[in-house]
């Protein structure tokens, strides 16, 4: 096992406001380095220190209690990787000259982790002199520096792993002693196989004519972190939107092609992937959803076409584009001008990224057939935001989740060590009310995660049973069979020192997206209407934002509803809706315990979820699980309409109920408790909450038939999604 000890090393705890403080340390940096490069005189970089002190007085983070970690385990599988490359005198120099190029910015020259911007990273920065990194194997470091891990970028994509091992014979050669090297273990494997596995993960990259985002993590690494979460990020990986899809799918023939998968992986389909391919043999860039290039390698201005682009092919060094010029881009490559780094060598103007058009491709939904299946920007120009000029980013890429706001003035890059110069940053962390359901190993993608374990090894380690932690492992039977790799118990420690980061970053996605939809849904009064016969009250739910109706998106699958339970003063239930059936399901006419007669049907449930209504044969309509209407013909396909849905008002064969609540409008719930179900003792407490779920259960059964990605079955995902139903808003009422 190699030394548990990182190139930077974090600190002994994880702060609760990691984020927060990674972004004003950004912010600090952004000013050291504006100034530095202004030439500034000696006053004001007092008052940079001034601001800086500030700035920490204000975070729970204090650079005193920066410690050694005792934690960057590396796999003891790749710490044993040899290294290939001779240590002469030419790797030697190689390695220097980039390591003065990439790495003495941290740190520094001489390797004590006293590099110019040390100071302002937030975590002691390892000191490459040291027993304790000299000690570690060649692999251990080779494969830290590849992933990296924050604040460090990783370097896979920006060096050769000929140049890693330059950089590591350089190390040794210079800042190693002999008491330190005379302890490397000596114990290594020869490398063709993990060359073989790394090179079948090239082959499957080169498929993609794309970069992919993990190479614009290697400047951009704040922007790759909150992507890397993302629901953009999870579009692809999404276990319930594939089978979704494939229902459709099949459901019509085929005939639906692929108008579901261009929108959740652009690249995909762009570079002429099998629409129902598997997730395990899709091009890396492919699996990542909505990427980097699908927003800023759109050559020009586009109108709805339901992800349909032309998407601009090329690798890294090709042109990008986005909301501002390339002046800073250019500033970069005339500073590195003798040897530029690996990144686009153009960055043009693309004024629609900064505007609700560009939102408007995959977030206006109208199948062939006419369904408005999700009609976001539609309702969003009819919206008192639409007049005031506020865009769909200025809300959901801001700093307050929800809340039109100014984007921070930071880096949006930090390239060689040096920050580019501040200027307005968008967050692209894009959370919402849909949470992953997949394994933590396999997403947040992390290369780091990714570069430990295949996702099938990933699938086979129990995160619930605690593997890896030091209550499971210290207490663990010496007959005990793992599985795979897991047999060792220092990969059990190593991925669930993955696995925690993967949580941490996953729960701070979740508290965004609760920021998020309690700024945009509001529980208001409680009027009490009777109580002398019987009781009868209102509760009015209403949409805080002036954007959108609420639920958005998907919401013929969007369950957000009202729980409602009435008690007397002992806590006897007299009354109840919105309550779940054993499957996780409200009682409405979806469940199948009220399809069963196992349980009555909720009469007075208040649920905004917009059902899909499906035309009979004899003219009437009636709800349906998807919208794919059932026909008399055996030629099932998806067929344009042959009415005109605008002068019709929609279409014949199936349509959409809408219950959502318009841009600042409100609802009122209104509920009856009969005399004969009340018991007298007073006072009586009306609780009610305001819950939001993702997709309902009742969904997954309908969906099962395709099967499901990684491993999953109907069961686990109906219950990891009752799990994630969260309460928005509580409020009690004393009736007396």
């Amino acid at each position: 096992m190699s030394t548990n000890v990182g190139l930077l090393a974090k600190p002994s705890e994880l702060n609760s406001n990691f984020s927060q403080t990674l972004m004003w340390v950004i912010e600090i940096f952004d000013v050291y380095f504006y100034m530095r490069n202004q030439l500034i005189n000696l006053f004001e970089i007092i008052m940079a220190l001034v601001i800086w002190g500030s700035l920490m007085l204000m975070s729970d983070l204090t650079f005193a209690e920066q410690v050694t970690s005792d934690s960057w385990r590396v796999s003891p599988r790749l710490a044993k990787i040899a290294n290939p490359v001779a240590a002469d005198l030419s790797s030697s120099t190689t390695g220097k000259n980039l390591y003065l190029r990439e790495c003495q910015q941290c740190h520094g020259e001489t390797g004590k982790g006293d590099g110019a911007i040390a100071a302002f990273l937030g975590k002691k920065v390892a000191n490459l002199t040291s027993t304790e990194v000299l000690r570690q194997t060649d692999g251990a470091i080779f494969n830290k520096i590849r992933t990296g891990r924050m604040p460090m970028p990783g370097f896979k994509n920006s060096l050769s792993k000929d140049e890693i091992w330059h950089l590591i014979n350089f190390m040794r050669s210079e800042f190693g002693s002999a008491d330190a090297l005379a302890h490397v273990s000596s114990k290594s494997i020869n490398n063709s196989a993990y060359l073989s596995g790394d090179k079948a993960h090239e082959v499957l990259f080169k498929k993609s004519e794309f970069p992919s985002a993990q190479e614009c993590g290697g400047c951009h690494l704040q922007i790759y972190r909150e992507w890397s979460v993302s629901r953009h990020a999870f579009a692809q990986i999404s276990p319930t939107f594939l089978a979704y899809q494939a229902t459709l799918v099949k459901l019509t023939q085929g005939t639906l092609g692929d108008f579901c998968e261009r929108c959740h992986t652009e690249v995909g389909m762009f570079t002429g992937e099998p629409i129902l391919a598997g997730n395990s043999s899709r091009a890396k860039v492919a699996l990542e959803g909505i990427t980097c290039v699908v927003c800023h390698r759109v050559p020009e201005a586009y109108g709805k076409i339901t992800g349909r682009l032309p998407l601009e092919p090329g690798d890294i060094h090709n042109p990008i584009y986005g909301p501002r010029k390339g002046d800073e881009l250019q500033h970069v490559l005339d500073t590195h001008a003798d040897n530029p780094p690996k990144t686009h060598r153009e960055a043009r103007l693309l004024e629609q990224v900064s505007q609700p058009g560009f939102c408007a491709r995959c977030h206006d939904v109208r199948l062939v057939n006419g369904v408005r299946f999700e009609d976001l920007f539609s309702e969003y120009k009819q919206t008192p935001a639409a007049k005031k000029g506020v865009t769909c980013q200025g809300c959901h890429m801001g700093p307050t989740q929800g809340v039109d706001s100014d984007y921070p003035l930071a880096s949006a890059a930090i390239v060689r060590g040096t920050p580019t110069r501040p200027a307005r940053r968008t967050n692209h962390m894009f959370p919402g009310p849909d949470s992953s359901i997949v394994h933590p190993g396999i997403f947040p993608i992390n290369p780091e995660a990714q570069e430990f374990a295949r996702p099938e090894e990933w699938l086979s380690f129990d995160v619930e049973a605690g593997w890896g932690t030091d209550t499971f492992e210290n207490n663990v039977s010496k007959d005990a069979k793992f599985p795979g790799i897991w047999a060792d118990p220092d990969e059990r420690k190593t991925a669930r020192e993955i696995i925690e980061q993967q949580l941490t970053l996953l729960a701070e996605n979740r508290a965004e997206a609760t920021t998020l939809m309690r700024n945009g849904y509001g529980l208001g009064a409680v009027n009490i209407v009777e109580k002398e016969h019987g009781l009868k009250f209102d509760i009015e739910v209403k949409n805080l934002t002036d954007g959108h109706s609420v639920p958005s998106g998907l919401i013929a699958e969007r369950n957000v509803f009202l729980q409602v339970s009435v008690t007397d003063a002992d806590g006897t239930i007299m009354f109840r809706s919105g309550d779940l059936d054993p499957n996780g399901d409200v009682r409405d006419t979806h469940s199948l315990y009220v399809h069963n007669g196992s349980l009555p049907k909720d009469d007075q449930l208040f649920n905004l979820r917009s059902p899909i209504l499906s035309g009979t044969l004899h003219g009437g309509d009636r709800e349906q699980v998807l919208p794919a209407n059932y026909s008399l013909s055996p030629l099932i396909f998806m067929r344009p309409s042959d009415t005109p849905s605008l002068l019709f008002g929609g279409i014949r064969d199936l349509r959409l109920q809408k219950k959502s609540i318009e841009a600042l409008g409100k609802r009122w719930a209104s509920y009856q408790v009969e005399p004969e179900a009340l018991t007298g003792r007073t006072p009586y407490h009306v609780n009610v909450k305001l819950v939001a779920g993702q997709l309902p259960p009742h969904l997954i059964n309908a969906i099962s038939g395709v099967g499901f990605e990684y491993g999953l079955s109907a069961r686990a995902i109906g219950d990891k999604l009752v799990e994630l139903y969260r309460v928005l808003w509580e409020k009690q009422v004393v009736i007396k």
